[in-house]
Parts: structure tokens; C-alpha cells; sequence
């Protein structure tokens, strides 16, 4: 080979390695821009399968570990929209809905997911007024059957009340015309027990109108057992029949 000849053959091989080496430049760029759009491919499909499978906070955490890497990726803020929307976050769901759009106005889903959240805000927000009524409602009716009963209880109390006092007052007066002191001193106890003072005068004066004091007072002292009691039905027959006198 001539002198010329490995000239013209060198260069032809400098030409060639210069056009090989930007040949895998190329290449190079194109590999690393595709394994991009793969790489955030991949984070929106693993966030989707993490929501298919209802694991949503362990797809927020993913897909916010994406965004950091893609903050221009409106896709992928629609899909963390969507993982807040199915864990129940309405409002942080919004905001990424919000974000998606800022980036891409047109972008379908999150305009969609905006409109349907809205609603089941709406929703919710109408089924809590809904419970609110309702409870409202069985606490007026509690209150009303409270209401009513208390008023029947006050009605029934006072009837039964008389009815209890004039029974009490015939059985008195039956016990006195059979001379049961046994049963008709019971009586007087009982009012005496119960606090039942106009009643207790009612009883005494009709005693005193079938027996003289002394003879009332003896038969206190000899049927009522309770020394307490007697002497509380001596005194209070003692001033009946002073006032009696008086009158």
C-alpha cells in the first residue's frame, strides 16, 4: 500500500468512527427519553393498581413520590385526585383535580371526577341535613311523649289522690262505727307518716265528734304502738279540740 493509499484509507476511518459515535448519541438521547415516559408510565399504572386493589393511602404516597419527579405530569395529578376521591378526602382530592387542569384545561378526567365529586359533596351535605331532621324530629316526639306523660302522671296522681283520700276518709269513719281502734289508729299512723295534715285534721275532728278527748286520747295511747307517733296524734288532737272550743 502506498503512501497515499493509507492517507485516503485513515481518513475514511475517522469519518466512519465520527459517524458511528453520533450514530449511539443518538441513540442515547432517545433511550433515556423513552426510559422516561416508561418510568412515568409506570408510577400512574402502579398507582392505578394500587387503587384497584383499594390500597388508596399506599397510592397517594406513590404517586406523590411521582409528581416529584414529573410536577408537569397533569395525568398523574389526576390520578392522585382520584386515590384522594376514593379514600374519602374530598377536598384534597379537589385540589389535585385543580392542579391537573392548571397544567391541561382539557384534561378529561379531572374535569369528569370535578363535576361528580361536586355532586357527592352535594349529596353528602344533603344527607347530613336529612340526619339533622331527623333527629330533630325523634327529639320533638321524645319531648311530646315526655310532655304528655308527665301531664297524664300529674292528672292521674291528683285522681287517684282524692280517690285515696276519700277512701281512707269512708274506711275511717266505717272502723270508728264498728269500733276497729285497731284499724282506724292504722289510718291515723299512716297520715302521720305521709305528712297528710289536712287529712290528719279531717280524721281527728270526726273522732272527736264520736268521742270525747279523753276517751280519744285513750284510745291513741293504748292502739298506737309507735311512742313517737302517739304523742304527735295526742298534741294534734289536743289542738283541734281547743279550736274547736274556741269557735
Amino acid at each position: 500500500m502506498t503512501k497515499f493509499e493509507r492517507i485516503i484509507w485513515t481518513g475514511c476511518l475517522l469519518v466512519t468512527l465520527t459517524l458511528l459515535v453520533g450514530i449511539y448519541d443518538s441513540r442515547a438521547e432517545d433511550f433515556s427519553s423513552n426510559s422516561d415516559i416508561i418510568t412515568e408510565l409506570s408510577c400512574g399504572r402502579i398507582g392505578q393498581e394500587l387503587m384497584d386493589r383499594e390500597e388508596h393511602e399506599l397510592a397517594i404516597s406513590n404517586l406523590e413520590a411521582c409528581l416529584r419527579g414529573y410536577p408537569k405530569s397533569d395525568w398523574l395529578y389526576s390520578l392522585l385526585g382520584r386515590a384522594y376521591f376514593k379514600a374519602g378526602d374530598l377536598e384534597a382530592a379537589e385540589t389535585q383535580f385543580r392542579h391537573a387542569l392548571e397544567i391541561n384545561k382539557n384534561n378529561p378526567v379531572a374535569k369528569r371526577l370535578v363535576v361528580e365529586m361536586r355532586k357527592t359533596q352535594d349529596l353528602l351535605k344533603d344527607r347530613d341535613l336529612s340526619e339533622w331532621v331527623g333527629i330533630i324530629k325523634e327529639r320533638a316526639a321524645d319531648l311530646a311523649t315526655l310532655v304528655v306523660g308527665v301531664w297524664l302522671g300529674m292528672i292521674l296522681s291528683g285522681i287517684s289522690g282524692k280517690v285515696y283520700a276519700h277512701f281512707k276518709g269512708t274506711s275511717f269513719r266505717k272502723a270508728l262505727a264498728k269500733e276497729d281502734y285497731d284499724y282506724a289508729t292504722d289510718i291515723l299512723e299512716d297520715l302521720i307518716v305521709d305528712r297528710k295534715k289536712a287529712e290528719l285534721r279531717k280524721r281527728l275532728r270526726e273522732l272527736l265528734e264520736e268521742s270525747s278527748l279523753e276517751d280519744a286520747k285513750e284510745m291513741i295511747i293504748e292502739y298506737v304502738d309507735d311512742r313517737e307517733i302517739e304523742d304527735k296524734l295526742v298534741h294534734f288532737l289536743v289542738q283541734i279540740h281547743k279550736k274547736s272550743k274556741a269557735g
